[in-house]
């Protein structure tokens, strides 16, 4: 059974955790909802995690690549829809895995 740490400030949805299911088959979620600085504060969870799965600002997406050295680092996407009185509406559209990340800055 996989271990599978969602860091992230809302639990997963069923459509998230469904697929998830899809992907890794049985797992257990290790929900973390804390504001950090730096991915290495939650060393211990990546090293006791076989996926980590964020919703994170870029430098953190980054530092978490870093730190989880060969297992996989996930996010998910949803799509923005009009919903009930105006109201947005967030639709899950699926699980990635982030690979690479080169982020190149100039100042202006």
């Amino acid at each position: 059974m996989k271990k599978i740490l969602w860091f992230s400030r809302h639990p997963l949805t069923r459509e998230q955790d469904r697929d998830l299911r899809r992907i890794y088959g049985e797992h257990t979620i290790m929900h973390v909802n804390q504001t950090i600085q730096h991915a290495v504060e939650l060393i211990n969870e990546i090293r006791y995690c076989d996926v980590i799965a964020i919703v994170a600002p870029l430098h953190l997406e980054q530092e978490f690549l870093e730190n989880a050295g060969n297992k996989p680092v996930i996010f998910c996407r949803t799509k923005r829809m009009p919903g009930y009185m105006n109201k947005p509406e967030f639709i899950f559209d699926g699980w990635y895995q982030i690979k690479r990340m080169d982020i190149v800055i100039q100042k202006l």
